[in-house]
């Protein structure tokens, strides 16, 4: 659901617009001046800006268009004007605003040129993954294995999700990879507090357990006796037989982006097992 701002120093043409997109499935909010814009958008990102040129006065709709490109870089703006000459119009695009509306205009043509801006939004985002996934992923390796010094396996758990809990939030992500390097920062701190809480067999090492503990041995796999079918198979092609990601996924018959997520899953189902 895409978040749009209105911005319109009339409140019933506030109230109108925001109800009518939130029956289209937008999630959209109103301000009714230049301040109000501003500080939702240093609150919280919105992908489109939907505002009036003439807020108390004309030069309040220009310095919000200043702020918006100040404050919300990112953001693409749907600037209405009933008065718009020509000179105006270049003016407004050269501040940052992708469509101009002309006033009047019909609802329905509003939610449609809105509509083709999330299009728009959607189809950039999507150019831009692979772009950002590629000159992100080394460098949170990095970051994971030389400051926290996780091994491979814990590594590639976490940048995993870190990527999953991205795509589920990209829409309200400003900076792609600061998110993502301070979200990876913190899986590797909240993996280490886990490890340093838990104090039962360490279900990375059941086979090394087999070898020189056998009581251990025989705890971890009473565990693995327990939990589901999926979680027994991650944990014994993982955790004892060492198998790569991309041999589990053949054996398990499960994409290869869904092994690390759902080994995770199954470690902590483990780990719950053996308290």
């Amino acid at each position: 659901m895409t978040r749009i701002l209105v911005v319109d120093d009339d409140p019933v043409i506030v109230e109108g617009l925001v109800a009518v997109l939130r029956d289209e499935t937008f999630e959209a909010f109103g301000a009714l001046d230049r301040e109000t814009a501003e500080e939702a958008l240093a609150a919280e990102f919105f992908p489109i800006v939907l505002a009036d040129l003439r807020l108390r006065s004309e030069k309040e709709g220009w310095l919000l268009l200043d702020a918006i490109a100040r404050i919300s870089p990112t953001s693409r703006v749907a600037s209405m004007t009933g008065y718009a000459t020509e000179e105006i119009e270049r003016e407004l695009r050269a501040r940052g605003a992708t469509l101009v509306l002309h006033k009047p205009i019909e609802i329905d043509d509003i939610v449609a040129l809105l509509r083709d801006m999330v299009a728009a939004i959607e189809a950039a985002a999507s150019d831009d993954l692979d772009t950002v996934y590629r000159q992100s992923c080394a460098s949170l390796t990095r970051m994971a294995r030389k400051r926290y010094g996780l091994g491979a396996d814990e590594t590639q758990d976490i940048v995993q999700e870190a990527w999953c809990l991205f795509l589920e939030k990209r829409a309200s992500v400003r900076t792609p990879k600061a998110w993502l390097s301070g979200t990876v920062l913190n899986l590797c701190r909240r993996w280490i507090e886990d490890r340093c809480r838990w104090r039962g067999p360490d279900i990375e090492h059941i086979d090394r357990a087999a070898a020189g503990d056998a009581e251990m041995s025989l705890v971890a796999r009473d565990a693995m006796a327990r939990v589901d079918p999926r979680t027994r198979a991650l944990c014994q092609l993982i955790a004892v037989e060492g198998r790569r990601y991309d041999e589990v996924s053949d054996a398990l018959h499960i994409p290869i982006g869904s092994v690390g997520p759902l080994y995770m899953r199954a470690k902590k189902k483990m780990r719950d097992v053996l308290r």
